[in-house]
């Protein structure tokens, strides 16, 4: 899927916290349904500020987990990094060697957040990145729209190793597909579904989950 990277980023990787995708999921989901129903729906939604990160790094654990169970039928962890070029790095492990993917999430947001910015207006953007050939770019339709599933079309292609959109297609945001990588010649379309199991956390967890999970 993804190119191996310079050795100089593996040995950085081998020093970040590397947790399940799955995992993640299924606490986030959790948190989502059990927090206090008059709690702010901003904060709910990760749409603040400090909640950011965590709305790119559940994004982030929603490719890797498909990408596990539809794509390349592999465990895969991934972690959050602070990193300016990218949001979170994926890895997995094939014939004994580990490979990994660095992360970049944009979002197609939803129409009460921003009705303005379309899917066009982020692809635009992509040339910033040329040059960053590890890097996937991953951009999450998180919005009722309809768009053409086709290859790169456009004049000017960036120089990233992939890109691909991630959709949910129920209201219930149980069902999920994946769609690339779009650079290529026959992209195609994968669908999985969000993953259900125990959560490993607690209500009184929230605070310090939210920032160290």
């Amino acid at each position: 899927m993804a190119k191996r990277v310079p050795n100089i980023q593996v040995r950085e990787f081998n020093q970040m916290e590397w947790v399940d995708p799955r995992q993640l999921l299924v606490n986030l989901r959790w948190l989502e349904l059990n927090l206090p129903a008059d709690m702010d729906e901003n904060i709910r939604r990760l749409r603040t500020n400090p909640l950011k990160e965590w709305q790119e790094a559940r994004y982030a654990a929603l490719f890797a987990y498909g990408i596990s169970n539809a794509v390349l039928h592999l465990p895969t962890r991934f972690s959050k990094t602070e990193k300016v070029d990218f949001d979170a790095v994926m890895k997995w492990q094939k014939n004994s060697e580990d490979y990994y993917a660095p992360l970049q999430v944009k979002e197609l947001p939803p129409d009460d957040i921003n009705p303005d910015v379309s899917l066009d207006d982020i692809l635009d953007k992509l040339g910033k990145y040329s040059g960053e050939d590890n890097l996937t770019i991953v951009v999450c339709l998180n919005r009722r729209t309809r768009i053409k599933f086709q290859p790169w079309d456009r004049e000017s292609k960036p120089r990233v190793s992939e890109l691909w959109y991630l959709g949910s297609t129920d209201a219930y945001q149980s069902k999920w597909f994946l769609y690339g990588s779009v650079l290529e010649k026959n992209p195609r379309r994968f669908d999985f579904e969000y993953p259900e199991g125990t959560p490993t956390i607690s209500l009184g967890d929230t605070d310090q989950y939210l920032r160290t999970c």
